[in-house]
């Protein structure tokens, strides 16, 4: 027995759940030995596998356009207050100025945040989670943050190179996932993430850098390194083979003698065998790899109850019963379960849609807004969960930064209150938080709101405002965080080749840019 080392029984749990077999999907000899794999190299170095060199960022994308100009909002003594009711008219959220019409009485219904130095301003009020984790210095906020192709004020804005079909969604997704601009779409900035570092941050890794519980999408798109989808309850398995492969499994692992079992049987078998034909053969790999990912993904997700988590407790108690919480709450177990997947480096993608409110604004917004606060608040409470049971893990190992399309016109396109809606448009504010977050503060340079002010798009943009921080730079400093280098005098070859465009903008170090917020 002197020759077996000694472990904690948390170490024990975390790293005897993952080579654990006869469950769930572990049913084919070849996914067996994958396993075994990755159990042995837990074994070998412990928790030194993964340790407590990880990092884990998490995209949250808003899809639609969402109207931010109603989640950061300047109340009462703030210069822009008065302005907010004004414009944003039906709208506009009560922010304690008084209108004779829209708020005679000078009612707040903002939840009030402090900003260091800066003006009065609340938030929407459906983000109760949210503000909490602000004013615990868990989140921060980047104002006006928005797709460029090179810095561009209202002045220049017909003289300098714009970002490809300007207030397109499509468009838009697709710069701020991939960066770029300026040019077609080749690949997603996290994919050139995991093209340039996986083999060197993830040496024992037995699954991919790149998870999505969103399905296929274009941040993770285009590399060398595939994405990985799984579903908002864990990893995708074969069709047709019932529950679990309840249809085709016995409880032991064995096959079933029914029809359906031993087709099953068949399949797996014949995915170990090689085909002459290049075809035959590739196709035969790719699914031969999905059982394998499917088989340790599985695993990675029931190391959370091993540590004594109840994930499904905390989801319930913050009301994350929605398609992005579950989708929050499956990175959140694979997390948990991260020596399983083997990777000291992990990125993942999850989104919610229906911000695309050209209409009903205030109804819609306030449910979309809840159920993204909802989710956050239980990911977030789950995360220093994890870290309270899980020596290896501190909460400051996993950010997470929320996206969208764009922000919306500041100007309302109705007057009636039950159908008014807002329209597409550009620079927008985001969240970012996790323990590594310099949280309580926002960031960046919030915009002039005015029509026709100093970061409106000129000509009657109804309020479109030009972003003042690149996604480049709002990328960088992720990036940066997660361990590409970033250089010095010079960018570094690391950070042009994910960041192409970088150069053109002023240094994300530098005092006014004030992005420091990781």
């Amino acid at each position: 027995m002197s020759d077996y080392p000694s472990i904690s029984r948390r170490q024990f749990l975390r790293t005897g759940t993952c080579g654990t077999m006869g469950v769930g999907s572990l049913i084919n000899t070849l996914t067996q030995l994958q396993l075994i794999n990755s159990a042995a190299a837990s074994d070998v170095g412990g928790s030194d596998v993964v340790g407590s060199d990880y990092k884990a960022i998490v995209c949250l994308f808003l899809r639609g356009g969402c109207d931010m100009n109603n989640v950061l909002i300047p109340t009462v003594g703030n210069p822009q207050a008065a302005g907010y009711t004004t414009d944003r008219d039906v709208v506009g959220i009560r922010n304690g100025v008084v209108d004779a019409t829209l708020n005679p009485d000078g009612l707040n219904d903002t939840l009030p945040i402090t900003v260091p130095d800066g003006d009065p301003i609340g938030l929407h009020p459906s983000c109760v989670n949210l503000a909490s984790m602000y004013g615990a210095g868990d989140a921060a906020f980047v104002a006006n943050v928005g797709t460029l192709a090179q810095p561009t004020t209202s002045a220049t804005y017909r003289s300098v190179a714009l970002p490809k079909q300007l207030f397109s969604h499509s468009d838009q997704v697709t710069e701020w996932m991939s960066s770029i601009a300026d040019q077609p779409y080749t690949s997603g900035w996290g994919s050139r993430v995991a093209d340039l570092y996986h083999s060197t941050w993830n040496p024992q890794s037995q699954t991919s850098m790149l998870i999505t519980a969103a399905g296929n999408n274009q941040f993770m798109n285009g590399g060398d390194v595939n994405q990985y989808s799984v579903t908002s309850t864990g990893a995708i398995s074969l069709a047709s083979f019932g529950t679990n492969y309840g249809n085709a499994v016995n409880t032991d692992g064995s096959y079933k003698t029914t029809a359906t079992g031993q087709r099953l049987k068949a399949l797996e078998r014949i995915m170990t065998y090689s085909h002459g034909h290049l075809l035959e053969d590739g196709y035969n790999a790719v699914v031969r790899r999905a059982r394998e990912n499917e088989a340790i993904v599985t695993e990675a997700a029931t190391v959370a109850t091993g540590l004594g988590l109840d994930f499904d407790t905390t989801w319930t108690n913050f009301g994350a019963d929605s398609s992005v919480g579950d989708e929050l709450k499956a990175i959140a177990k694979l997390i948990a379960g991260r020596d399983c997947l083997g990777n000291k480096r992990q990125i993942f993608f999850v989104d919610l849609g229906g911000f695309d409110n050209h209409q009903d604004i205030n109804a819609d917004l306030a449910e979309r807004l809840s159920t993204v606060d909802s989710a956050i608040g239980a990911f977030n409470q789950a995360m220093k969960d994890l870290a309270a049971v899980d020596t290896d893990f501190e909460y400051d190992k996993v950010t997470t930064f929320q996206a969208s399309d764009f922000n919306r016109t500041w100007t309302p396109n109705s007057d009636n209150p039950a159908t008014a809606g807002t329209d597409h448009a550009w620079g927008t504010h985001c969240f970012l938080f996790g323990g590594a977050v310099n949280g309580g503060n926002v960031y960046g340079t919030f915009p002039e709101l005015a029509v026709g002010g100093l970061n409106d798009v000129p000509s009657g943009s109804r309020g479109r405002w030009i972003p003042t921080t690149s996604v480049d730079q709002h990328a960088a400093v992720l990036a940066k965080w997660f361990g590409v280098p970033l250089g010095s005098s010079s960018l570094s070859e690391e950070m042009k080749t994910i960041l192409p465009n970088l150069d053109r903008f002023e240094s994300i170090e530098a005092t006014a840019a004030n992005l420091g917020y990781l």
